[in-house]
């Protein structure tokens, strides 16, 4: 495996890491009734949330790009 795969991989392990903390947080807080028990909960939500995300965002992500791809090449053309 090349350099740029293991950036790849391993940027967006990071990503999902950073981004699923941030929501898994808000998303527990926000559904607390008793917000003593938010670092009980809050912690294997998030856990939950990053065995979601880094799968998923290793199979959207190529999809994504080639869309975002077309969609600018229909308003940029290279020269």
């Amino acid at each position: 495996m090349n350099k740029q795969k293991y950036i790849i991989y391993l940027a967006s392990i990071f990503m999902s890491i950073v981004i699923t903390m941030f929501i898994s947080s808000v998303v527990t807080f926000k559904s607390l009734d008793n917000l003593s028990l938010f670092w009980q909960v809050w912690p294997i939500n998030w856990f939950y949330a990053i065995l979601i995300a880094f799968p998923a965002i290793m199979i959207f992500r190529p999809l994504c790009q080639k869309a975002s791809e077309k969609i600018i090449s229909l308003f940029l053309k290279d020269y």
